[in-house]
């Protein structure tokens, strides 16, 4: 029987039909993934999301290099407004699961500034039990280290009582390698007919 329910942020909770660097090339004709500014995305904005780097301090180098006029605030909250549609009927679905006992919480890949935005501006912290993000452990998915950071606070609770939802499948071959049960998310429906074999 699942008791814990692991759910990614980008995909099972909210909807992005496009990454920000398209949209900034889209809308403002701002390429910040051209050549050589593609380093800022495979370097430092790593580091910020495991919290070893502050992504205010990190773009103020970044902004003159990608041509942005406004400042960091106005890029961050471009960036994350943009970000930050919830999938209604997961979040009522949620609501459910945790009224019959099942504890949900997010498992996400994010840096501090955008973890606190989703969080309390978006209000995830209303229908969730509690986060886990990469920026507070120390670890990425899918490092073995990520989970194993999140099971140290369940003592109480088996690894085959996990559920991971996730639409990477290197988290998910990662989640299962570390003992979780673990499923690719591809969309709701088939999320709920998934769900019901682990709680038959």
């Amino acid at each position: 029987m699942i008791k814990v329910i692991l759910f990614d942020c980008d995909g099972p909770i909210i909807k992005r039909e496009k990454y920000f660097s398209q949209r900034l090339k889209e809308e403002r004709g701002i390429d910040v993934r051209a050549q050589d500014e593609t380093s800022f995305f495979k370097g430092e904005f790593l580091e910020c999301e495991v919290g070893k780097k502050d992504l205010k301090q990190v773009l103020p180098y970044w902004l003159p290099i990608w041509k942005w006029q406004g400042s960091v605030d106005e890029l961050l909250d471009y960036w994350f407004s943009g970000e930050a549609e919830l999938d209604l009927e997961m979040k009522d679905y949620i609501a459910t699961l945790r009224q019959s006992g099942v504890k949900c919480y997010l498992a996400t890949n994010n840096e501090k500034y955008r973890t606190q935005y989703l969080w309390e501006q978006v209000g995830i912290n209303f229908f969730l039990d509690g986060l886990f993000s990469s920026c507070y452990l120390g670890h990425m998915k899918p490092e073995l280290q990520y989970w194993e950071e999140i099971y140290k606070g369940f003592p109480d609770v088996r690894k085959d009582e996990f559920l991971v939802l996730d639409d990477m499948p290197n988290a998910i071959a990662s989640a299962k390698k570390f003992g979780f049960n673990a499923e690719l998310y591809s969309n709701f429906e088939n999320f709920k007919t998934t769900l019901k074999t682990f709680r038959e």
